[in-house]
């Protein structure tokens, strides 16, 4: 098959400050001025030991609350609950953009794969669910099972459609303007509704078909999953095989927006029209 792209807390130094006592020496008269000076001389350096030690006490006050503080920063870091390429939907990660498979065409056919999911590139199509669900598994990931696959498309509050309950035209790859991309490919509608002719990789080549990812910024979902309606058909983790959301070319006989449902097909189905994305389990 052939194989193309894709503080830490500061430590705080406090250095005592170092004073000499000089003996006082001395005989007679002297006796009472050295005897003053040296007084003199204890006061001053208790004084400058005092002062020293007030010193020395605030700064390793001050160094350990700096430290405190600097900890305490550490200790309120948060973890993120999805990878930044994935959206926390209800009680699941999600794919933000329809997934590709690194180094495969996506207007190939793939046997294999790694799922990755970004902004700015042709999804796969042409792929089977259970190449789909493996090249999930092979990015620490899974296919989503239809509650979370709903949950994601119709959001917190149930819309029928990724952006709302009223339907806007345009906003989602949905209106494809051809006769039928297989048709309008191959001239004729006789004999090309076969697996050889449905998995050509000119079909999604052609204008007005495949977006990429990302390309519709009406079709978004509240929590910021893009294309869950049109564009590629997406396979869900049902070992019946399901695929949700319609494609460029229909995404309204089976169900409105997000209801879109086809499950006329086993996991060992694909054709130019069949893509996915991937779900995880949140990191709390």
């Amino acid at each position: 098959m052939r194989r193309l792209v894709l503080a830490a807390c500061s430590t705080a130094f406090v250095g005592a400050s170092a004073f000499g006592c000089g003996d006082g020496s001395g005989a007679g008269a002297d006796t009472d001025t050295d005897t003053d000076s040296d007084s003199d001389s204890d006061t001053d350096a208790d004084s400058d030991s005092d002062s020293d030690s007030d010193s020395d006490s605030d700064s390793d006050s001050d160094a350990g609350a700096d430290a405190g503080a600097d900890g305490g920063a550490d200790t309120d870091t948060e973890i993120a609950p999805c990878p930044a390429e994935m959206s926390l939907a209800g009680t699941a990660c999600v794919d933000r953009w329809e997934a590709h498979l690194v180094d495969w065409s996506p207007y190939d056919v793939p046997d294999d794969g790694f799922a990755a999911s970004i902004e700015g590139v042709v999804p796969q199509g042409y792929i089977s669910g259970d190449v789909a669900a493996a090249a999930c598994e092979a990015a620490g990931k899974r296919l989503c099972t239809l509650d979370e696959w709903l949950r994601a498309c119709q959001g917190p509050d149930g819309w029928t459609w990724p952006y709302g309950d009223a339907y806007v035209d345009g906003a989602c790859n949905d209106t494809y303007p051809g006769t039928h991309p297989v048709v309008d490919y191959f001239g004729t509608s006789d004999g090309v509704w076969d697996s050889e002719h449905m998995n050509d990789p000119g079909i999604n080549q052609q204008e007005d078909t495949v977006d990429e990812t990302g390309a519709n910024p009406g079709c978004v979902t509240a929590e910021g999953i893009f294309d869950m309606h049109g564009n590629l058909h997406e396979w869900i983790g049902d070992p019946d095989g399901t695929f949700k959301g319609g494609f460029y070319a229909d995404a309204s006989i089976n169900g409105p927006g997000c209801t879109y449902t086809t499950t006329a097909h086993t996991t060992t189905y694909h054709d130019y029209s069949t893509g996915f994305r991937c779900c995880a389990d949140p990191a709390f």
